[in-house]
């Protein structure tokens, strides 16, 4: 369980695959979106380097969801 204003981390690994540690569990983009619409901020680092890739993964989801709502 995250704790309130605590962002959720979540790693990518090389396969493409979202593991979110906290909940010890795979989640998928869809599952990220949701929790982004309920306010809870997500930080997405590569797996094997710790590198912050939140923008590379996320951003094309917000910006398909941005034209789903402007239309």
């Amino acid at each position: 369980m995250v704790n309130p204003g605590e962002p959720i981390t979540v790693k990518l690994y090389g396969n493409r695959r979202l593991f979110e540690p906290g909940a010890a569990r795979y989640v998928t983009l869809s599952d990220l979106q949701a929790r982004m619409r309920d306010g809870i901020a997500v930080v997405v680092c590569d797996a094997a380097t710790g590198t912050d890739v939140t923008d590379l993964v996320l951003s094309p989801h917000r910006l398909s969801s941005q034209r789903r709502t402007e239309h």
